[in-house]
């Protein structure tokens, strides 16, 4: 009984002793560069993936196959409710405008869903067991937009889809019906708050699979169009239906979604969202509910492309990246390569949206960049000080590259002439949009401030390692030290004021 009494002993006292160091900052997960966001283990729930996508992926390239070849697993295609398509065997035209044309699938003119869909089955057939495919289908108005995209032609689309692969794929083609079966029939009608507590199947069970989302629709009546599809599939619906969302407005993920009445919100599992200002308070909460998101435009000065902003969508739960790409040869290096820093698909928030950030030059020291004393007011000094689990070190990184305190969401890091030159002190100041608030985080571990074009870096201030130094902005140099930052994620919070 005394050597139980003394292991049990020691077990405590090394139970303490882990606790503290996970309490302890110095101890916590601090994150290095080169960044690299986390790979589509097979472990991970399906919703737990962020993909990358080639915006209108049939206008581009030589192939539609050659995107997946390339290592992409989501493409757009978009269709038109043109003439009696529903009576032809291939489905409606792919198209962007009013006119059907010949993209980039196998038919020798004109192409139709079907030849697209046909295309991706037989890729599917060689892949069988690769990470599983998300097809957007975008229903355009370009022809007839009085009349297109009615709530039965939107039942139309989704029965010939449901047709043409169930035919083609069988259980291969992982459908809405797929994913009730998964929540579970007792849970009706709230399969949003089942989808919260569950999550999709994990991405084992899901490979060699296809799932097809539905976006767009009749201009102007997106949202009450899909609502009334939804009602009139019922039990027979096989597509995941996607509504308009607003990208500042994440209870539309998490309450009823805009033209859409609460009870029925609840059955719906995507949001299409234009990127505007704050999307990361949609995206965080799209990642809450364990739904899918799918973002396409652009945020602040950032092309969809930039690795800041791909980096700022995937950190927050963007789930499916549009990217206006215009070939494979355009896909950027940090995606490939024997160490790719972020792959076309990945894990969904493996990288930080919310962060301490520490120098590299004072990370022996535990220094951390602080709002001086708390003060949240224009001017307010930006310092290195020791490092705490205080508001004024923790920062969000936004849609549009802005880098705001957790203590007040208002302010913004920037620098002291808002126009940028060497030496140039940082300090907090209202965020008003302009270029001096803007950030670029890169692999290698640098903020590379907007003005001027990016020239100028966030900087150590000579170098200095002692608490109280303020920071600079001073020419960007990739091998200075005095420029390379850690990251240390830390919890997300609530933003609600701007």
């Amino acid at each position: 009984m005394k050597s139980i009494s003394i292991i049990c002993k020691w077990l405590f006292c090394l139970s303490s002793v882990l606790l503290g160091l996970q309490m302890n900052s110095a101890y916590a997960v601090i994150m290095k560069p080169i960044f690299k966001a986390g790979l589509p283990q097979d472990s991970l729930r399906f919703d737990q993936l962020y993909y990358i996508q080639p915006h209108n992926t049939y206008q581009h390239g030589d192939s539609l196959i050659g995107w997946l070849d390339a290592g992409y697993r989501s493409v757009e295609l978009d269709v038109i409710d043109r003439g009696n398509w529903e009576n032809n065997a291939k489905g409606p035209s792919v198209s962007h405008d009013m006119n059907p044309g010949n993209v980039n699938c196998s038919a020798p003119d004109n192409d139709r869903l079907g030849d697209c869909l046909d295309d991706i089955v037989n890729w599917m057939n060689v892949h069988t067991d690769d990470l599983p495919l998300v097809i957007f289908v975008d229903m355009k108005s370009s022809w007839d937009p009085l009349n297109a995209w009615k709530s039965d032609e939107v039942v139309l689309l989704d029965q010939f889809i449901s047709n043409y692969l169930t035919n083609k794929l069988g259980s291969r083609f992982f459908t809405y019906q797929d994913l009730l079966a998964h929540l579970g029939t007792n849970y009706s009608p709230d399969y949003r708050a089942r989808l919260k507590a569950v999550g999709w199947p994990n991405v084992a069970s899901m490979k060699g699979k296809a799932i097809i989302v539905l976006t767009g629709g009749h201009v102007g009546d997106v949202n009450d169009r899909m609502e009334t599809a939804m009602t009139l599939m019922g039990s027979t619906q096989s597509t995941f239906l996607c509504p308009d969302i607003d990208a500042a407005d994440p209870n539309e993920f998490s309450g009823a979604i805009d033209s859409i009445s609460d009870e029925h919100s609840k059955r719906f599992f995507c949001g299409n969202v234009a990127a505007g200002d704050h999307y990361q308070i949609t995206a965080n909460r799209a990642n809450e509910y364990k739904q899918l998101m799918h973002l396409w435009s652009t945020a602040g000065d950032f092309k969809n492309t930039d690795y800041a902003a791909t980096w700022i969508a995937l950190a927050h739960g963007v789930s499916a990246i549009g990217w206006d790409i215009d070939n494979v040869a355009q896909t950027p290096d940090w995606t490939k390569g024997k160490q790719p820093q972020i792959l076309l698909v990945g894990e969904r928030r493996s990288l930080p949206g919310y962060f301490k950030i520490h120098p590299k030059i004072a990370v022996d020291q535990d220094q951390c960049l602080a709002v001086e004393g708390s003060r949240y007011n224009n001017g307010s000094d930006l310092r290195q000080e020791l490092c705490t689990d205080q508001d004024n070190q923790q920062f969000v990184y936004t849609a549009e590259g802005q880098l705001r305190p957790k203590g007040n969401n208002k302010y913004c890091v920037d620098f002291n002439t808002g126009s940028a030159d060497a030496g140039d002190k940082m300090h907090l100041w209202d965020c008003d949009g302009g270029n001096s608030e803007k950030w670029a985080v890169s692999s290698s571990g640098q903020f590379l401030n907007r003005d001027k074009n990016y020239a100028y870096c966030m900087d150590v201030s000579d170098g200095s390692t002692a608490s109280g130094n303020q920071w600079q902005i001073w020419p960007c140099n990739s091998q200075n030290d005095n420029q390379i930052f850690y990251l240390e994620p830390v919890a997300d919070w609530g933003q609600s004021s701007f």
